[in-house]
């Protein structure tokens, strides 16, 4: 037998005489008569002023209304109820602490019952503040330890004091934990018999009003029975003791001192490993510190035993007795971390700020090994690939998607003098991909200098596998949003020519498609093949605003559809191409599309030998522009690229840029080389790869002078082979005819000078 039963908020529905919050017994509900009993929502929370929450009870049978403890300040509408009723709860203001009243409403005659619970906020938020972090005590006799504290509630009925020792011999040294009559916190303490320190952590607990225990936590080391806690020692001297690509432990006492330099908050501390092609290990961000030397000269990579051990504020001067800590040492550059560390380790800690973080300025190219792991502002820096967010990647590979196939993306940046360096940004870094357009122009942009592997962007120099993923001798990990200090209004670099998307084409008499730069009118770019005249738009990744899907993890979950964040393209006119033909995030991934495309796409890289036994004759991109009338010291070019889009033998890998004053693709020594470059594949879903790049790769090319005081100048961008990947291996086979499929894209081209 069926029943249709309405439901309000949460209905509980059984048999009368035989309810619980277990199975009905089916025979039961043929033979009772069944019991509405729901109440519209159960739990609230409210202001400290006064006021009222209105409820509504669904019930056939008569219902009693109570509270569970004597609550004067609270007052309920009804006490007894005859089926279905509205009824409310008053409650008055809350110049205290937070509080909390629970009502029951029970069936009667049965075993049914539901409790309404209602948190006030106070005037007052219950705490409990510690001068210090941390305290270090006498061992060679007993005493009392002090530490400043300040505390609204009644310590000795209100806060539960709990010793947890931690290292070190023995247990039940803290013998008590009281509060004196100057309100400092006070621990009566035995001697030390040891010839070594020992460690606990006391946790001053307390209920914030609503029945839930808070904590604050006071560090706690004992020097030996000589009161000795280990000796000082800078990170000059543990870097000595460092041997390359081995670990050591350390069996003494030594005790360092810096600055923590990290933001535990910005989850952009540490570079989460990929462990396996489909999974990331993200506790390495919540324990990953940067330690700087007082004097800012030095910084460690400290590493803690577990996330809840990385207890530190950014800004925090810490000293940690490094006992028991592994220190490992890496060159090309010389950097080294500290791993193993945890809370009974740190015998200070004391709060800091911004100002008393050494002030390191520096160019990209006066970076050194020296400022491995500290906090530097790079001077007078740009992003030169103006779109996207911090990470313009396909966010169906990552946590928004509940996917783990990449921990990072490296945006380029640029400086003044030439110089290029990646910006890492983690997946897991909140505010990645927020819908803030990365400010244009150029400024300050501060960090922590680190050297790590991006396997997308290089899989070796093309054939040397130990070189894989290098992208540089350092980059820079931003802390916070507001370490990008770039100005719109001001910058060191103009533009001769740009490409942002797909704008304006024709078709010209020599057989070609051309499109039109989206910025000024310099010039032109094509690409060169006579057997597909034409390029069609691919999709980006652009998309500024928030990602995540149904499946997608916390801060990046249910973000499906465009909120009008764009691509981060403003036109000349200073209006946003979002408004121009959009449909983004459609999916919650970050795909930037629109009729056309953002990028441009080509399959045909190689048009066939005329004649038996002859090579085929490579395409390219071919970019015209002109130089006349520019004079600077610094000219440059900024491409975005993405080949092999998720399928095999379609995207050449290995690419050369060149230039020229004459347009005579056919004769090479006309050619001058720029440099060469990869290109990376588009994952394979099913089989994805470390060689695999769900993002369009950004690369900076210095330029010579001597393209300068040109009329015509020519760029092209070549295949110099048809090698290409397969699902199984990179570089593991070449394009075969008629050499089409997804090709080669590209969704940016820039050529900047210094003003």
């Amino acid at each position: 037998m069926k029943y249709n039963i309405p439901v309000i908020g949460k209905l509980l529905v059984c048999a009368a005489v035989m309810f619980s919050f277990t199975a009905c017994n089916d025979d039961a509900i043929d033979d009772t008569a069944l019991i509405e009993f729901g109440i519209s929502a159960n739990t609230f929370t409210v202001s400290a002023n006064a006021g009222h929450v209105d409820l509504q009870l669904l019930s056939n049978r008569n219902c009693r209304l109570d509270f569970i403890e004597d609550t004067p300040w609270a007052e309920i509408s009804i006490r007894d109820v005859n089926g279905d009723a509205k009824f409310y709860i008053d409650y008055d203001d809350n110049p205290s602490f937070p509080r909390i009243a629970k009502v029951i409403v029970s069936a009667q005659g049965t075993a049914l019952a539901d409790t309404i619970v209602l948190r006030q906020r106070g005037m007052m938020t219950p705490e409990v503040k510690i001068a210090s972090g941390s305290l270090v005590l006498d061992g060679s006799r007993p005493g009392y330890g002090q530490e400043g504290m300040e505390t609204n509630l009644d310590f000795d009925t209100d806060v539960i004091p709990e010793v947890v020792y931690t290292g070190g011999e023995g247990s039940g040294w803290i013998e008590s934990v009281t509060r004196d009559a100057d309100g400092n916190l006070s621990l009566k303490y035995a001697a030390n018999q040891s010839d070594n320190p020992r460690s606990a952590t006391l946790n001053l607990t307390f209920d914030n009003g609503w029945g839930e225990m808070q904590a604050t936590t006071l560090f706690l080391t004992q020097k030996n029975r000589n009161d000795e806690l280990g000796r000082n020692v800078s990170f000059e001297d543990i870097i000595g003791m460092a041997r390359m690509s081995a670990d050591v432990t350390i069996d003494d006492y030594y005790i360092i001192t810096g600055y923590v330099v990290s933001n535990r908050e910005s989850r952009n501390a540490g570079d989460n490993i990929q462990s396996t092609p489909t999974s990331i290990d993200y506790t390495i961000c919540d324990r990953t510190v940067y330690l700087e030397s007082e004097d800012g000269r030095y910084g460690f990579n400290v590493l803690t035993a577990t996330a809840d051990d990385n207890v530190f504020d950014r800004y925090d001067r810490v000293q940690l007795l490094l006992k028991g800590a592994v220190l490992h040492g890496e060159n090309d550059p010389d950097r080294y971390e500290l791993s193993g560390i945890t809370t009974s380790m740190i015998v200070g800690r004391t709060a800091g700020t911004a100002a008393d973080i050494p002030v390191k300025e520096k160019y990209i190219s006066e970076l050194t090994d020296d400022d491995m792991y500290t906090y530097v502002t790079l001077k007078d820096c740009e992003f030169p690939v103006r779109q996207g967010s911090l990470t313009p990647i396909h966010d169906g590979y990552t946590l928004a998607d509940n996917a783990h196939r990449m921990t990072k993306y490296p945006r380029l940046m640029r400086d003044i003098q030439g110089s290029s360096i990646y910006l890492y940004t983690n997946t897991t870094c909140p505010y990645r991909r927020d819908g803030r357009r990365l400010p244009y122009g150029s400024g300050k942009i501060s960090g922590v200098v680190v050297f790590e592997y991006f396997k997308a962007y290089v899989y070796g120099d093309g054939y040397d596998t130990d070189t894989h993923g290098r992208i540089g001798t350092y980059q820079l990990r931003h802390q916070s949003y507001d370490d990008i200090q770039f100005d719109a209004e001001q910058s060191f670099s103009n533009l001769l020519t740009e490409y942002r998307y797909i704008k304006d084409k024709a078709k010209e008499t020599d057989g070609l498609t051309y499109w039109y730069p989206t910025y000024g009118k310099n010039g032109r770019f094509t690409h060169t093949s006579t057997r597909y005249a034409g390029c069609y738009g691919c999709t980006t990744w652009n998309y500024l605003g928030w990602t995540g899907t149904t499946k997608g993890i916390a801060p990046f979950r249910n973000h499906v559809g465009d909120d009008g964040s764009g691509l981060g393209i403003i036109l000349e006119d200073g209006t946003d191409y979002n408004a121009n033909k959009k449909i983004f995030n459609t999916d919650g991934k970050g795909q930037g599309t629109n009729t056309n495309g953002n990028a441009w796409c080509n399959m045909y890289w190689w048009e066939e030998a005329a004649n038996e036994g002859e090579e085929d004759t490579p395409n390219s991109w071919l970019v015209e522009f002109s130089t006349a009338g520019i004079s600077t010291d610094r000219l440059s070019m900024q491409i975005s690229v993405q080949g092999g889009r998720a399928l095999e033998l379609v995207g050449p890998i290995f690419w050369k840029a060149e230039w020229s004053t004459e347009r005579n693709l056919a004769d090479a020594s006309k050619w001058q080389k720029i440099g060469e470059y990869q290109v990376p594949d588009f994952p394979i879903w099913n089989n994805y790869h470390e060689w695999q790049l769900p993002a369009f790769k950004q690369i900076d090319f210095p330029l010579p002078l001597e393209m300068l005081g040109h009329e015509h100048v020519y760029v092209r961008l070549t295949p110099v082979s048809k090698a290409a990947s397969t699902s199984y291996g990179w570089n593991a086979g070449e394009i075969t005819n008629p050499y089409s499929g997804a090709g080669s894209a590209m969704d940016y081209f820039a050529i900047r000078y210094n003003k």
